[in-house]
């Protein structure tokens, strides 16, 4: 049995076993035995980096969107700034072809607003939205004479008209027109 100096605390029980155990091993070299510590170590330490880094990575991508989407920078940060440019960027370098929202004319435009609109325009046409109401008002025989007239009173010149097409709600009421003309 050893004798224990009153410096060192007991060992364990595990700790005897195990010098036991090498005892019963065949001897390695101290090169190779450090060499396999320094190889098990640094398996066991790229796995915990690998793993933690993508934790971090991915914690961080997070916050940045959370604090992006909720708009918690201080005024003033880079990332404030940045996020203003990306808006301001988005804003004035979006394509109009991306929103095909063009005007157009409802039941409730028309009764605020009685008149033309000019809904559009192309290469060599122009798109007009007439009030039915404003059409009604001139009592021309047709509607076609009445429209022409509208037209040609803001244009001022008589208008190359192409198509007029009624503009009707859910009870089939004639709410305007919509005039294609040719420039």
């Amino acid at each position: 049995m050893r004798e224990l100096s009153p410096a060192l605390p007991p060992e364990p029980a595990w700790a005897c076993a195990t010098a036991a155990a090498s005892r019963r091993t065949p001897k390695r070299s101290r090169a190779s035995t450090l060499w396999l510590r320094a190889l098990e170590f640094k398996t066991a330490y790229a796995g915990r980096v690998r793993a933690g880094g993508l934790e971090r990575a991915r914690a961080k991508i997070k916050l940045f969107l959370l604090r992006s989407i909720f708009w918690s920078y201080e005024r003033g940060s880079w990332q404030y700034d940045v996020i203003c440019a990306v808006i301001l960027a988005f804003i004035f370098l979006t394509p109009r072809s991306w929103f095909q929202d063009r005007p157009t004319l409802q039941l409730t435009d028309l009764r605020h607003v009685q008149g033309v609109v000019e809904v559009g325009y192309a290469k060599n046409v122009r798109t007009y939205q007439i009030d039915a109401r404003l059409v009604e008002s001139l009592a021309a025989d047709k509607p076609e004479d009445a429209i022409r007239e509208i037209l040609e009173r803001r244009l001022k010149k008589p208008p190359p008209i192409k198509s007029i097409e009624p503009i009707r709600d859910q009870n089939n009421v004639i709410l305007g027109y919509t005039v294609v003309v040719a420039q």
